[in-house]
C-alpha cells in the first residue's frame, strides 16, 4: 500500500526530474520567477525573491540544483541574473548567466593555480568584458559558452570573433593592447576547452591570423615639446590634448572618456575623480593645477549645445558616446605637425605625451630622495632611503612628490596654462621650504636644467 507521504515524495521526485540542470535553461526559469516576484512585490527593496518565496511559488528546486550541481547559491544566482554583479561585484557587459558564471570559476581558479593577484584578475577581466560583448553585437547573440558547444556553427562564431579582433586592432592604443585583449579572451577559452566544458575552442588560432606590430617603450617627449604644443594649441580642445596626455598622464582612451560628473570645482582643490573599472591602475584623482581655465572653458562651450551628453569629447556616431582611441590618436598628431613635435621624424603620440608625464613623476622621486638625503645629514645618518620612510609619513611623502611635480610642470608651460588657480597658489610657496640655496645641484635647477631643457626665466 502506498501511503499519501509516499506519493508527494514519488510527485516531488519526479518534479526534480523534469528540471533542466543546465544554466542557460535554469536563466529562463530564473527570469520567470523574478518577473513573477516582482509584480507581487513592487516596491520591495530587495533586487530578487527570498527563498521563502521561491519555496512557496513552485521554485523549490531551483536551490537544490544550483548547490548541487553548480555549487551556486541562490542570491549569487540571482545577482548574476539581474545585474551581471551590479554594485555588490564586477558588472559584466552581457547577460548569458552560464558564461558570466564560467568566467567568475575561471578567474578563482588561476587565482589559487597561478598565484593570480587582485590587480591581475581585474586587468584580465576587464579585457575578457571587452571582448565578449563586442562578439555579442557582431555575432547577434551572447550565449557564448553555448555556441562553443555547437560545431556546426564553429566557422560563423570564429568570423564573428574575427571581426572583433579587427575593431580592436583599430579602436586601441597599440597592437599590444589589442593583443593583450585576444589573448586574454582566448585563454578562458582555453581553459574552457582543457576542463570539458565546450566542443571547441572559437578562437583556436585567431592570434596568427594577424600581423602584430609590438611597440618598444615610447620615448617621452621632452619638456620643450610639451611647452611647443601648448603654444601651438589654438582651442580648448587641443590645450586639453596637452593637459590630459602630458600633465595628468591619462591613457589614450580614458581623455575622451571623462564626463563632467568626475569634475569638482567647488572645493579648494579642483579635481578629476576616476573610478575602479574605468581606469587600469584602479581609483585615482587628479589635481587640476594645470589646464583648469581650459577645461572649464570647454566644458562651459559643450554645456550651450543642447544635445552634450556630458562627456569631454563627445562623438557623433550613433552608438558610442565618446571619441575613440584613434580619433583622439589623430588629433594629438594634427597639433603636433603644426607645432613641430616629433620622435624619430613622425608626429608624437598620446602615449609618448604620457611617457613625459611618468619621466616627470620619476624625477619628483628623485626630488624627495635629494630632500631626504639632505635631512639625513642633519640627523647624522647615512641612508637617505631610511630617512624618507620612516622619518616621512606616507601623506608627507606624497605631498612632497606633489609639490615637485607641480614645481617642475610650472618650469615648462607659460603662465597661462595656470592662471586659473592664481587663487590657491600654496602649493609652490612650498617649495621655499627646501633651503637648499648653497647646493650646487639644487633640485629647481636640475629640474629646469637637466630634465625638461627648458630654460629657467
Amino acid at each position: 500500500m502506498t501511503t499519501n507521504s509516499e506519493k508527494d515524495e514519488s510527485n516531488d521526485t519526479q518534479e526534480y526530474q523534469d528540471w533542466p540542470h543546465d544554466l542557460s535553461a535554469l536563466q529562463e526559469i530564473g527570469e520567470e520567477a523574478l518577473e513573477t516576484w516582482r509584480s507581487q512585490h513592487p516596491r520591495s527593496p530587495r533586487d530578487y525573491p527570498a527563498v521563502r518565496w521561491l519555496d512557496n511559488n513552485g521554485y523549490s528546486h531551483l536551490r537544490w540544483i544550483l548547490s548541487e550541481k553548480h555549487n551556486m547559491g541562490v542570491p549569487e544566482f540571482f545577482i548574476l541574473l539581474t545585474s551581471a554583479g551590479g554594485s555588490r561585484g564586477f558588472e559584466w557587459a552581457i547577460d548569458d548567466v552560464a558564461t558570466i558564471e564560467r568566467a567568475k570559476a575561471y578567474f578563482e581558479d588561476q587565482a589559487e593555480c597561478r598565484d593570480w593577484e587582485s590587480s591581475t584578475k581585474r586587468t584580465n577581466r576587464s579585457r575578457l568584458n571587452e571582448v565578449l560583448p563586442r562578439f555579442a553585437v557582431e555575432y547577434g547573440d551572447d550565449s557564448v559558452l553555448a555556441l562553443a558547444n555547437n560545431p556546426e556553427i564553429e566557422p560563423e562564431v570564429y568570423r564573428a570573433f574575427k571581426e572583433v579582433c579587427k575593431s580592436l586592432r583599430a579602436e586601441l592604443s597599440s597592437h599590444d593592447s589589442a593583443h593583450s585583449h585576444l589573448r586574454a579572451a582566448h585563454r578562458y577559452f582555453e581553459w574552457l576547452d582543457r576542463a570539458g566544458r565546450i566542443e571547441y575552442d572559437p578562437m583556436d588560432g585567431i592570434e596568427d591570423e594577424f600581423r602584430w606590430d609590438w611597440s618598444t617603450e615610447a620615448t617621452p617627449l621632452s619638456g620643450q615639446q610639451v611647452r611647443r604644443l601648448w603654444i601651438a594649441a589654438e582651442t580648448d580642445e587641443e590645450r586639453m590634448l596637452v593637459i590630459g596626455y602630458c600633465v595628468w598622464g591619462v591613457r589614450t582612451k580614458e581623455l575622451p572618456g571623462i564626463h563632467v560628473s568626475q569634475s569638482d570645482f567647488d572645493s579648494n582643490n579642483p579635481s578629476i575623480t576616476f573610478g575602479e573599472q574605468a581606469r587600469k591602475n584602479g581609483q585615482g584623482t587628479v589635481t587640476l593645477m594645470f589646464g583648469l581655465d581650459a577645461l572649464a572653458d570647454l566644458l562651459d562651450d559643450r554645456d550651450r549645445q543642447s544635445d552634450w551628453n556630458g562627456y569631454l569629447y563627445p562623438s557623433n556616431k550613433q552608438g558610442r558616446s565618446f571619441l575613440c582611441a584613434k580619433q583622439m590618436r589623430k588629433r594629438f598628431k594634427k597639433l603636433c605637425r603644426r607645432a613641430g613635435v616629433t620622435i624619430e621624424g613622425k608626429p608624437a603620440t598620446p602615449k609618448q605625451g604620457r611617457s613625459f608625464y611618468y619621466n616627470i613623476l620619476t624625477e619628483a622621486g628623485t626630488d624627495l630622495l635629494e630632500m631626504a638625503g639632505e635631512i639625513a645629514k642633519e640627523q647624522g645618518a647615512s641612508d637617505p632611503k631610511s630617512v624618507r620612510d620612516y622619518y616621512l609619513t606616507p601623506e608627507r611623502r606624497r605631498w612632497y612628490r606633489r609639490v615637485f611635480f607641480r614645481h617642475c610642470i610650472r618650469q615648462v608651460l607659460p603662465e597661462d596654462a595656470y592662471t586659473g588657480y592664481n587663487a590657491n597658489r600654496s602649493f609652490d610657496g612650498s617649495i621655499e621650504d627646501f633651503s637648499w640655496e648653497d647646493s650646487p645641484h639644487s633640485s629647481q635647477d636640475r629640474i629646469g636644467n637637466q630634465c625638461l631643457n627648458v630654460p629657467l626665466t
